[in-house]
């Protein structure tokens, strides 16, 4: 084992074997494809509440689900069938005539809205600059085990289409909620769930059928799915609840895509080993350096990947919104921002990841980067509630660290 890999196995095992955070799985990959090092933390296997891990270990991607379909929008407009620009309200009619949010009740529900200037446009989506927000409707979990998730997030579509998804998203509204008027400011939200559904409509497959054809196929990818089928079962890590005392409670993770699902949410819904999310990580990383085999983006649509498109006012929302939920990375501020599909640092973060360097994070604690400076990528994650859990972040900031100075 490599000096490196001993110290972030040294990391994994105090924190785990000590109690302080679930299972857990953490990689480094270099531009080459080398795996610089894999390592696995596991509790002691008489602990009921911990869960075994090893590089096929199936996780609940929940948000790093965001970053697969923003690539699958950017093909889209690789293969000339839509732009950044482009109205969706004409692949996607269920955002036309959005309305924008003027005034919330005391108990922090929608009171008052106004119809919305401007049309979202394609590109907004996968900015979170449409105004589309996860909270703007007071209707997110407020505590337990599902904090933070919208009730599109945690129905059975079992027998029932998008257009479910989009009652749940409206309520009693005429029109989907926004924030803002398209194009102002930056919300964290449905926009790439929405990005989605289009790269459905306009391909002419599932979201499911369309990631395997033209994402994960190609890279050797096989594990990664919607469906969370009965051998995908088998290797799924379960869920921990940390409670208020901070003991770690077992939980299960709910199948929001079973074998019969006709709703793929492109912004939380994806099951997959780390390992072969890595693998797609590695390939962004080298289509951006120039050395990828058989490319699955074109350069424009890399460059879309790791470019700034935020306003001011945006990336400070970007910035504020990043420090909770990856609570302990360090962005220095005003150094956020936001690309077409992922969460930019445009100045270094000293000891870690370098200016340029894209990330993002998923509800359950996962966790990812990939920076070019460098020419790695690392992937860290466990399956724990609630989301951003301060210590399990503390430990992802040990072993970055301990990456930046190997």
């Amino acid at each position: 084992m490599s000096t490196l890999g001993a110290k972030l196995e040294q990391i994994l095992k105090e924190a785990v074997n000590g109690g302080t955070i679930p299972a857990s799985f953490v990689a480094v990959v270099d531009k080459e494809g080398t795996i610089v090092s894999q390592q696995v933390g596991n509790r002691l296997v008489d602990d009921a509440t911990s869960g075994v891990v090893d590089e096929d270990t199936i996780f609940w991607l929940c948000s790093q689900t965001k970053l697969v379909t923003s690539i699958a929008a950017l093909q889209m407009v690789d293969a000339g069938k839509i732009t950044l620009d482009t109205p969706v309200e004409e692949v996607l009619p269920e955002l036309k005539n959005p309305l924008v949010v003027t005034a919330h009740d005391e108990s922090g529900r929608i009171k008052s809205t106004v119809p919305a200037k401007g049309k979202i446009t394609f590109g907004q989506l996968l900015r979170h600059t449409s105004g589309l927000e996860y909270a703007l409707d007071g209707k997110l979990a407020p505590s337990g085990p599902w904090l933070g998730l919208p009730p599109a997030y945690t129905h059975n579509y079992k027998g029932q289409g998008v257009e479910k998804y989009f009652d749940l998203v409206k309520g009693d509204l005429p029109g989907v909620p926004l924030r803002f008027e398209p194009g102002t400011n930056w919300a964290y939200g449905y926009g790439t769930d929405c990005a989605g559904f289009i790269v459905e409509r306009l391909s002419g497959k599932s979201l499911e059928q369309y990631f395997q054809d033209h994402i994960f196929a190609p890279l050797g990818i096989f594990s990664a799915s919607f469906k969370l089928s009965q051998d995908k079962k088998d290797k799924l890590l379960h869920l921990s609840l940390r409670e208020t005392n901070g003991t770690l409670k077992s939980l299960d993770i709910p199948p929001f895509h079973d074998e019969d699902s006709e709703v793929y949410l492109g912004g939380v819904g994806l099951y997959s080993s780390q390992k072969d999310y890595m693998r797609l990580l590695q390939h962004l990383l080298q289509i951006k350096l120039g050395t990828a085999t058989n490319p699955i983006l074109s350069r424009s649509s890399i460059e879309a990947l790791f470019t700034p498109t935020l306003n001011s006012s945006g990336a400070d929302v970007a910035h504020a919104t990043s420090a909770f939920y990856m609570p302990n990375v360090g962005i220095p501020a005003k150094a956020a921002q936001f690309s077409h599909g992922l969460l930019l640092n445009t100045a270094d973060i000293p000891g870690k990841r370098k200016a340029g360097s894209g990330a993002w994070t998923g509800w359950a604690n996962t966790f990812y980067f990939v920076d070019p400076s460098k020419g790695i990528a690392m992937v860290f994650g466990t399956q724990l509630t609630p989301p951003a859990d301060d210590l399990v972040t503390k430990v992802f900031s040990q072993l970055e660290k301990e990456v930046y100075v190997a």
